[in-house]
């Protein structure tokens, strides 16, 4: 339900997002979502897999200042680090 509200409040701000709502047994597929538990069971690495390379392919042509040629996320006790390095993207896990 706070998903849910989350998302029409990105919406509402014309921000760009998408919601997979994950509701019973026939959504999990055993390779990327194993439960409905919380976190599902996911790793990191699946989801980035999945989501990643769709995050990258909208903000390629997007126009904006970098002072620095990465970009990091905090999650619980790791920090993923994207770095711009030529024509590619480098992931470090710290």
């Amino acid at each position: 339900k706070d998903k849910i509200e989350l998302y029409k409040c990105f919406k509402q701000l014309n921000l760009d997002a998408t919601l997979h709502l994950i509701q019973d047994e026939k959504d999990i597929d055993g390779k990327m979502i194993k439960s409905l538990e919380h976190g599902m069971r996911m790793t990191d690495k699946a989801l980035f897999r999945k989501e990643l390379p769709l995050m990258l392919e909208k903000l390629k042509d997007r126009k904006s200042p970098m002072r620095e040629n990465s970009i990091s996320y905090p999650c619980k006790n790791r920090v993923f680090k994207f770095k711009d390095q030529g024509d590619k993207f480098k992931l470090e896990i710290v």
